[in-house]
């Protein structure tokens, strides 16, 4: 991996983010996507296929959101309703674009997104862009503090 670790979480700490990125952070992506959810949501988005992603959170910490063509789960923290990543998993394995917002992740301060607007894809398509583009995800569960 090309830098440090990123760490980042929701609002209220019940969903921790670690980013291992493939290239220097200035080099990643960092998108505006202009669907109604991420327009309100205030998003902005990171991902890279180099890098890897892991979101850990406790038990029922994550509520899995879906609209529009319900492809894709919006995972947003059930207690403090920060909008973390969106994720699609096929075949065993997972992906997803970032939140760098929603989850605090340093490194993006000051950065104009690219605004992106995605209404015209396919199914096949946008399932073949967000694989191709998309992190590496795992989801694992968080052990709460004793």
């Amino acid at each position: 991996m090309a830098e440090t670790t990123l760490n980042g979480g929701c609002h209220c700490g019940a969903v921790q983010v670690r980013l291992d990125p493939g290239k220097p952070v200035g080099e990643l992506a960092l998108r505006a996507c202009q669907c109604g959810f991420c327009r309100r949501q205030g998003a902005r988005t990171t991902s890279d296929p180099d890098s890897r992603l892991t979101i850990a959170a406790g038990p029922d910490a994550l509520h899995r959101y879906r609209f529009g063509r319900k492809a894709v789960d919006f995972l947003i923290c059930r207690a403090c309703g920060c909008y973390v990543a969106a994720m699609i998993e096929d075949g065993g394995a997972a992906w997803a674009t970032l939140n760098v917002v929603g989850t605090d992740l340093p490194g993006f301060e000051g950065r104009v997104p690219e605004r992106l607007d995605y209404h015209d894809e396919t199914d096949e398509q946008r399932l073949a862009r967000r694989k191709a583009k998309w992190t590496p995800t795992r989801l694992v569960d968080a052990v709460p503090n004793a």
